[in-house]
């Protein structure tokens, strides 16, 4: 291991040998999808010998369980049949090695703390922090988080390479947070500025029905030459319709004309604030007019596509100090519920339309990440985010690399990541003996990040990593 600070070239491990040298490992790789794809290839070049089994029943789960297994590998995109699948190899052998990929953290630590020898890991947590890194800094190919989401916050570092021979490497922080006056100066935006049509309604009708009683407050003072609190006592008392005023009774026409102009402008404003409030109330909210749900306007990361990578990287962004905002096509996603949870902004569009991107600020913005599961429209959606802001920070999620390779060959569009391949190697580095928590690619090698932030690459044939770099 190369301590967290720089890693060392390593040849390819001899054929059919784990990293402990434990012997060719018989691994039973469970599941379907691009993901079990990667993975079953990784580890075949790994020296691993694989039997595949993508859609089984819990039948076929045991007759598959023979004494010549000795690893187990669960991969789904949905958490309940990885879990279920888990259980079923559990009770069949008891203690087996296993490797599960389960997305929700509640989840994976009650399954890793119930089964014995059980590993859980996700794609979204692997391939996070090497989608991260570019978007904060175009230098990083990564970042080390803090062993805990906890301290991530306090102990980030960035991954980055030098001048000299050295490889991937901790490099200091090189981005920048919001501080105090920075985070105020943003709430005051937000509420000069909202962002949606709820917000706007119920923000100008207050500021309308403020500005009619100052304005009411200052006249009547002026005119009638009474104290400033006396003046604001009888203008509430008309504002809100509980009474008249004493002053514009027996007072000539001008100031009467204006108290009924007051009186007939507060109860507009007041209608439209009102409006807005039961809008706020009754309708669901995916961002607020303030605080840490509020929708930023500069020096912040705009993701689109809010599936389980999507919401992992909003979730380390905002960890990290950095605001974000999320865009999601769908509004009835899974994850809209966890983000609105956390209190990340979320905005229901298409994020390579250029109207959704003018209304996210995108030309103040530090950065978008394009992150959706059609590798087409995270395309669509850079190519959109590069006419508006040409010196954008991107980073772009590729899924077998094709159609992604083809216009990056065009023209540069942003940082592009192989997801499957990334977490396929890294699924099965683990398997065979590495300490894995996190991966990226880095010139025809993957690197692998540990538990404890240590550095290791893990190689494998040029073709597995061409599209994941």
């Amino acid at each position: 291991m190369s301590g967290g600070h720089e890693a060392v070239p390593a040849g390819p491990a001899a054929a059919g040998q784990t990293k402990s040298g434990s012997g060719t490992p018989r691994v039973l790789l469970i599941g379907a999808g691009h993901l079990a794809d990667a993975t079953a290839r990784a580890l075949s070049s790994a020296g691993a010998v694989v039997s595949r089994s993508e859609e089984p029943t819990d039948r076929e789960i045991r007759d598959a369980l023979d004494d010549r297994v000795d690893r187990v590998v669960v991969i789904s995109r949905l958490d309940h049949v990885a879990l279920r699948r888990a259980l079923v190899v559990a009770h069949v052998r008891p203690g087996l090695a296993t490797l599960v990929t389960i997305f929700d953290r509640h989840v994976a630590a009650e399954l890793q703390d119930t089964m014995a020898n059980v590993r859980v890991l996700s794609m979204a947590q692997i391939v996070a922090p090497a989608l991260a890194g570019p978007c904060l800094d175009p230098g990083l190919l990564s970042l080390i988080r803090g062993p805990s989401s906890a301290d991530a916050a306090a102990d980030a570092y960035g991954v980055g390479v030098g001048t000299s021979e050295r490889g991937p490497h901790r490099v200091s922080r090189t981005w920048s947070t919001p501080g105090p006056a920075q985070k105020v100066a943003a709430n005051l935006e937000a509420l000069l500025r909202p962002f949606d049509a709820s917000a706007r309604i119920l923000v100008y009708g207050l500021v309308g029905f403020l500005a009619v009683l100052a304005l009411e407050t200052v006249v009547t003072v002026v005119a009638k030459g009474v104290s400033l609190v006396d003046a604001l006592y009888v203008a509430a008392k008309v504002t809100v319709t509980v009474g008249p005023s004493p002053f514009a009774d027996g007072s000539g026409a001008g100031f009467k004309l204006f108290s009924t102009a007051a009186m007939l402008l507060a109860l507009g404003f007041t209608a439209v604030l009102t409006a807005g409030l039961v809008n706020r109330l009754l309708d669901p909210r995916l961002t607020g007019a303030f605080g840490r749900s509020a929708v930023p306007r500069r020096d912040h990361v705009v993701v689109v596509g809010l599936g389980q990578v999507g919401q992992r990287l909003c979730e380390l962004l905002r960890d990290l100090g950095v605001p974000v905002v999320a865009v999601e096509r769908d509004p009835d996603a899974k994850n809209i519920a966890r983000a609105k949870d956390r209190r990340l902004p979320v905005v229901i569009g298409d994020g390579s339309d250029h109207r959704t991107l003018r209304r996210l600020s995108i030309r103040t913005a530090r950065a978008l990440a394009a992150v959706t599961s059609d590798d087409v429209e995270n395309i669509a959606v850079a190519v959109a985010a590069r006419r508006l802001h040409g010196s954008l920070h991107i980073a772009l999620r590729a899924g077998d690399g094709d159609a992604t390779s083809e216009v990056q060959s065009l023209f540069h569009i942003g940082v592009v990541r192989d997801v499957y391949r990334i977490a396929g190697s890294a699924l099965a580095a683990d398997v065979v003996g590495y300490d894995v928590r996190e991966a990226f690619p880095h010139q025809g090698t993957m690197y692998l990040v540990g538990e404890t932030g240590e550095i290791e690459p893990f190689v494998l044939p040029p073709e597995e990593l061409d599209a994941a770099s």
